[in-house]
């Protein structure tokens, strides 16, 4: 564990620790957490074991470390060919020091720190077998915790709310979402100033209290933050304006409700920004939403909650070569959301960003999508109400 740990940088850990959301739960993750940290968190979860590695190796397969989980796989083998032992985290967080040494645990007491001292308890515990009731490990179980989820009975279950501006995926999204129990509407080679006016319009739309979820699917030319809608006439309509139109204190009647918003923007100017092959978590938006997750939760719900962000980006140049050709990204949206509504819908988007990745190591710079994922949900969110 402690060679893995080494060979993680801060990108994997932070796709790790987003990972580990659904098993953990999010009071448990910060981002400054250590991999031996998340790993005898695990293991205090019974998650992580000896004989049950399968949750690192499927983990470590979806942040593309493949070579990091034949490591798991490779030990798995020796240890069934070999008897060979297991070192847990907390043992590995402490390669230098040796419980058989007389003198350890009286030098640990009289110069090492309250923490410390409590994962030599640990390790001493580890020795002989504790007698636990069921009550007292019922505790440590998440699997008997049940998970709170979004409500998605309503009929219809919200507005989806399509703006397309270059006219190539609108079909295929109406459909979806209309197959999903929305009321979809769509809108087509709009400008800017046009885009602008039909958010404020749906933002404001009373049916929201009715409803019991929002979704918006924007497709349009435009800048790195920003976009255009078919007239280049200047900067452009700034993506997080368009964000900020759904927040709670502007949009009351969504609150506490899932706003769900998938945007291909496909990059006018140079200014693309590098390739994020990883999902990134809590954006710069979100951040008081993050704090407030550690400290029990108010009466009202904060105006950044339960959000879903997922911004894909491409070059324009995509659309130069054959502008009937749809994204590639909310191709894949649209079949993960047919075929699976049942699963929840951030296991769906990690898929879609591995499908997005097979495709970005088979063709040139200039074909590649950019996906970045930023989310405030709360609760667990599957877009199905059959």
């Amino acid at each position: 564990m402690t060679e893995i740990g080494e060979d993680l940088d801060k990108t994997d850990m932070s796709s790790l620790l987003f990972l580990m959301r659904d098993h953990m739960g999010r009071g448990k993750i910060t981002k400054d957490k250590s991999f031996l940290d998340l790993v005898m968190d695990l293991e205090k979860l019974n998650l992580v074991a000896p004989d049950q590695l399968d949750l690192l190796e499927k983990c470590l397969k979806n942040i593309h470390r493949i070579d990091l989980k034949t490591k798991i796989q490779k030990y798995k083998q020796s240890a069934q060919g070999a008897g060979t032992s297991y070192i847990n985290a907390l043992q590995a967080s402490l390669p230098n020091l040796s419980l058989k040494d007389p003198s350890y645990n009286l030098r640990l007491q009289n110069g090492r720190s309250k923490e410390q001292r409590f994962v030599v308890k640990q390790l001493n515990m580890q020795r002989e077998p504790v007698k636990t009731s069921i009550q007292e490990s019922a505790t440590f179980l998440p699997q008997h915790v049940p998970e709170e989820r979004y409500r998605m009975q309503s009929k219809p279950l919200g507005i989806c709310l399509i703006i397309d501006c270059i006219g190539n995926n609108a079909e295929v999204l109406r459909d979806t979402f209309t197959s999903l129990g929305y009321e979809v509407k769509c809108f087509f080679y709009l400008s800017m100033d046009s885009i602008i006016q039909i958010l404020h319009q749906v933002a404001h739309t009373p049916q929201h209290q009715d409803y019991d979820s929002f979704v918006c699917v924007l497709v349009s030319r435009g800048g790195s933050q920003s976009v255009f809608g078919v007239d280049q006439t200047h900067s452009g309509f700034p993506l997080d304006h368009v964000r900020r139109m759904f927040m709670g204190d502007v949009c009351p009647s969504l609150l506490g409700k899932p706003k769900l918003f998938f945007i291909q923007n496909y990059i006018v100017s140079d200014s693309l920004l590098e390739d994020s092959s990883v999902l990134e978590v809590d954006g710069p938006a979100v951040n008081n939403v993050e704090s407030m997750a550690r400290q029990p939760e108010p009466c009202t719900v904060h105006r950044e909650a339960d959000f879903l962000w997922s911004l894909c980006k491409a070059d324009v140049s995509l659309l130069e070569q054959s502008s009937c050709s749809p994204s590639l990204y909310l191709q894949c949206l649209a079949q993960k959301l047919r075929q699976e509504r049942r699963r929840p819908l951030l296991e769906l988007h990690i898929e879609l960003h591995d499908s997005v990745y097979d495709w970005n190591s088979r063709v040139s710079l200039k074909k590649r999508y950019h996906v970045w994922l930023q989310h405030t949900l709360r609760k667990k969110l599957i877009l199905s109400c059959k």
